[in-house]
């Protein structure tokens, strides 16, 4: 997230799992064998948006460590369980 004019930038803290699951999202919607599960345009009002979710990928990417380690996706699935846990809906909306 380099090209924001405003220089001291936000910052968002997160827990572990949803920083994981996170970038798993990203990774796989940005992926091009993940094409297919990339929202369409019409989830986007402006490339800004495109542009927003890849720079927070990429920050995750140089935070996390977990994807490099054994049994991530292990872990992956438990972050997934844990969160699921605090979300009863089968969309964003609710």
């Amino acid at each position: 997230m380099t090209h924001s004019p405003d220089s001291d930038g936000a910052i968002i803290k997160i827990s572990t799992d949803e920083a994981i699951v996170l970038f798993e999202l990203l990774q796989r919607w940005t992926s091009e064998d993940g094409a297919g599960d990339t929202p369409n345009a019409a989830c986007f009002v402006s490339s800004g948006e495109g542009a927003a979710l890849n720079g927070l990928l990429a920050q995750l990417e140089r935070q996390l460590s977990a994807p490099l380690e054994n049994g991530y996706l292990a872990r992956l699935a438990g972050a997934q369980e844990r969160l699921s846990n605090d979300w009863g809906y089968s969309t964003l909306r609710g």
